[in-house]
């Protein structure tokens, strides 16, 4: 009954009269009223307006607070993870291609846009990927700290969720 105070739905409508939002609302207010240990969600936040959707991964937020929770959640919005997240699993075509803490990536993750100059006289093991584009080349660092010591400098942009995926996808490994 909390969640659907919570929530805002009413009690005595029935089930096929309720929107697609409040059956979604309704869905998490059957999940947590149980006071589950493990929540594992596919696509959860997928289809909801940006509204009820910062409700939920703050809702989940809260969940997670408590040690004794914990969320799986699989989905295609890399912000809702940037939320939420403690740890980035990435599965692409059934296979696990990496699992980072979202602090690493926030923290130590980076993108070069240089010359063929600055590409050659970038240490092998510091790339993690790159894309050669028409003039330049788009390069993802895994410690830009460490490339900014050496190369004071170059303008090394963080590195998202989103940018890593793809160039563990579409970028070239050395």
């Amino acid at each position: 009954m909390d969640y659907l105070r919570r929530f805002d739905l009413p009690e005595k409508k029935r089930l096929k009269k309720l929107s697609t939002g409040m059956r979604v609302k309704l869905e998490f207010a059957a999940a947590l009223s149980h006071d589950p240990k493990l929540l594992i969600l596919d696509e959860a936040t997928s289809g909801l307006d940006p509204v009820f959707r910062d409700e939920i991964l703050d809702i989940l937020r809260e969940f997670t607070e408590d040690e004794d929770h914990a969320v799986l959640m699989s989905s295609h919005i890399t912000s809702d993870l940037d939320k939420i997240a403690d740890y980035i699993a990435y599965i692409h075509k059934g296979k696990l291609l990496f699992v980072k803490t979202y602090d690493d990536i926030r923290d130590n993750y980076g993108i070069i846009n240089c010359g063929q100059r600055l590409f050659d006289a970038l240490s092998r093991d510091d790339i993690a990927g790159y894309r050669k584009e028409a003039y330049s080349y788009r390069i993802l660092v895994n410690d830009r700290r460490k490339i900014r010591k050496v190369f004071s400098d170059v303008e090394i942009e963080p590195a998202s969720i989103e940018d890593i995926m793809l160039f563990y996808i579409k970028g070239e490994k050395l």
